[in-house]
Order: structure tokens, then C-alpha cells, then sequence
């Protein structure tokens, strides 16, 4: 069975039950678990054979942070996100400016759309180059460009 769930994601990555922020760290973890896409029909919560579905402004998945890191001779770069403990390599080649120049990229090997945080931005933006083909970042020696 699905339904609308009267749970909301803003834009900042900040849930909402009925209009009510939701601050219990335990409920937000527990609804990353459970947590769906699909990319006609967006964000679902699945929990004990119910389906929920979120009323996302944007993504869940906010970027707060990104470190390069340097494996041997290997250059990574890790994407840490908003109520999650976990972090993961940012697939460059995913990258993607919204209409609105919010700057974009796809996790879970490309499957799920996230968006970075003003500071991540900033971040990023430290290793942004330009040259006639537009912006990139340049990471191994190849350059991944920025749609």
C-alpha cells in the first residue's frame, strides 16, 4: 500500500512531519534506511511492507563537506552528508549545475540525485578550473567537466 505521508525534505536537506521539524537523529536514520527512488515518482519511505511518499523539495541527499584524499599515487574525493555518518567517493563525471546553478552530482553508483551545501560548494569550487570547454575538475589527470 503507498500513501502521502505528511513528511516533507526542504531544499536544505532539513524533515518535516505535518510541518514540524523533525530533530530525533534515531527517526532520520531509520528513514535513510528505509528510503526509495524512483525517478518518476521521487522519494519513498518502505517500512514493514508500507510504502510513504516525501514531499522532496530537492534531494535528502545533502553534501556538507568533500575532502580530497590521496590514496598512494590515487587522488579521491569523499562526499560527506547531512544526517549521515557515512561518506562516499564523488563520482566527478556526475556533476551538474539545476537551473538555478545549484550545484548537483549522483550517488549510489549514479542512481539517486544529491546536492551540495553552500560550504561543499565553496569546497569544490577551490579545485574548479576553466578553460575554452567550460569549468572542470581536474582529478588523476582527467579532467571531468561540469553540466
Amino acid at each position: 500500500m503507498s500513501s502521502e505521508c505528511g513528511i516533507k525534505v526542504d531544499a536544505e536537506g532539513n524533515w518535516f512531519y505535518e510541518d514540524r521539524p523533525i530533530i530525533r537523529k534515531d527517526i532520520i536514520e531509520l528513514f535513510y534506511e528505509n528510503l526509495e527512488y524512483d525517478p518518476e515518482n521521487g522519494f519513498w519511505i518502505k517500512w514493514q511492507g508500507e510504502r510513504c511518499k516525501l514531499d522532496v523539495e530537492d534531494t535528502p541527499f545533502i553534501i556538507t563537506r568533500v575532502d580530497r584524499v590521496r590514496d598512494g599515487s590515487f587522488e579521491k574525493i569523499l562526499a560527506h552528508f547531512k544526517h549521515l555518518k557515512r561518506s562516499e567517493e564523488l563520482d566527478l563525471s556526475t556533476l551538474f549545475a539545476d537551473k538555478n546553478n545549484v550545484l548537483h552530482c549522483r550517488i549510489k553508483n549514479g542512481e539517486v540525485p544529491a546536492r551540495f551545501s553552500r560550504p561543499a560548494y565553496y569546497q569544490l569550487a577551490a579545485w574548479v578550473e576553466e578553460n575554452d570547454k567550460g569549468f572542470f575538475i581536474k582529478l588523476n589527470d582527467k579532467k571531468y567537466y561540469i553540466q
